[in-house]
């Protein structure tokens, strides 16, 4: 999968953000990475049941 321009500028962006963090930010800054990832992993298997059954509503 090839990287688009815009994709590898944010992980410019990001790398340089996170290492300027001192080790508290950066545990700090891989939680919530690690919330959002998690978050969007359900919303995603909401989205995917709420196809499968589409009178069933998204909360």
């Amino acid at each position: 999968m090839t990287q688009t321009k815009g994709t590898v500028q944010r992980t410019v962006e990001f790398n340089t953000l996170f290492m300027n963090l001192n080790e508290k930010g950066q545990e700090a800054a891989l939680t919530v990475l690690k919330s959002l990832n998690f978050a969007q992993s359900v919303m995603n298997l909401k989205r995917e049941e709420n196809q499968r059954n589409p009178t069933k509503q998204l909360v």
